[in-house]
């Protein structure tokens, strides 16, 4: 089938602008430039293209099934998770997904074990969008509102990502394990750094930052966090601040047990911000191996972020490497050859 011929519907949102409303709008992006057609009807489509798998397991989704034998279309999912942790979702959707995509080498060999079609596409972030700033600390400061003083003479140790239970704000998502941040800072010196937090949903890690007295700085609307109410409206900050916040950052940690991505992955590497991560996702597809930590083992990371406090300018070329490998995996020409080819070969 040519090109011309394959009309695309795209499904999947979250309609929050987090991560899969990203996904959705990077997917866009590249089956445009592309030149194929992006339908909002799914009974014209030859393709349907979910951005977020899970959403296929819901129940009033079923239909999908049935509707995909009846008008014959080719169904494609992402995988936005690790599905490693519950490999039953490949049997519920093996019949009905004719092509997986996988965001990282290690789901992209568990899958393949599953014989089942996989490509591997890395979620995407913009070099544009999250980039060094030749702006020193206080500048940035100033833009973003935060009073110097506050992170003055501190290593600035940030955490982006949200773990708290949307259900319940005052549990944690196990996925994230904020606690294993929490016993990574605890073995800090408290005068040497300041955890800088972001994002929603928050809650959680605040409690424990309060409980365990470790210096942080919440960066957006704390009115909610500290009423316990739902701030995932209220706290999703755009780009440009992420990225702001980013160059404010010396070292980024990553504590997940489970990821599709995470995203902070790239976006570290692309601002060349110091990251130590433990091995999720695509972790260790981008990082130098020296930057990823197991969570038994803690100690050394602690050394290795005392060394960078002493020594940063020894870091330097582990920061580079994730620069090269994040730039690299993230070109517009790669990655559009790749969706094509995922399209064409469902």
């Amino acid at each position: 089938m040519g090109s011309g011929k394959i009309k695309i519907f795209v499904f999947g949102k979250d309609n929050i602008n987090w991560s899969i409303d990203k996904d959705r709008e990077s997917t866009l992006f590249f089956l445009k430039e592309n030149r194929f057609i992006i339908t909002r009807n799914i009974f014209e489509s030859t393709h349907i293209f979910c951005v977020w798998y899970d959403l296929l397991l819901d129940f009033k989704y079923q239909w999908m099934k049935y509707f995909k034998k009846i008008f014959k279309k080719k169904l494609i999912a992402v995988v936005t998770n690790d599905i490693t942790f519950t490999p039953k979702k490949v049997n519920l959707l093996k019949d009905l997904i004719d092509t997986w995509i996988a965001p990282s080498e290690k789901i992209f060999n568990f899958l393949n074990k599953k014989r089942v079609k996989v490509h591997k596409i890395p979620f995407f972030v913009n070099p544009q969008l999250f980039k060094r700033l030749n702006l020193s600390k206080q500048k940035i400061c100033e833009k973003l509102g935060i009073s110097y003083k506050k992170i003055e003479n501190k290593v600035v140790i940030s955490s982006f990502q949200r773990d708290s239970l949307g259900k319940n704000l005052k549990k944690p998502k196990w996925q994230k394990d904020p606690d294993l941040l929490i016993s990574i800072l605890e073995k800090l010196p408290r005068e040497m750094y300041i955890l800088l937090l972001a994002g929603p949903r928050r809650h959680y890690i605040v409690s424990k930052c309060e409980e365990k007295k470790i210096p942080y700085l919440f960066y957006g609307d704390d009115v909610y966090i500290k009423r316990w109410k739902d701030d995932i409206y209220i706290n999703n900050l755009s780009p440009s601040i992420i990225n702001l916040l980013y160059n404010l950052t010396d070292v980024y940690i990553v504590t997940s047990k489970s990821e599709g991505g995470p995203k902070q992955v790239l976006e570290s590497s692309l601002t060349k911000t110091l990251i130590f991560s433990t091995k999720v996702g695509m972790a260790p597809d981008i990082l130098h191996p020296y930057l990823l930590f197991e969570e038994n083992k803690i100690n050394d990371l602690g050394e290795k972020i005392l060394n960078f406090y002493t020594n940063p300018a020894s870091f330097d070329k582990y920061i580079e490497f994730n620069f090269q490998k994040a730039q690299n995996e993230m070109k517009l020409e790669t990655l559009k050859e790749r969706y094509k080819r995922v399209i064409l070969d469902a």
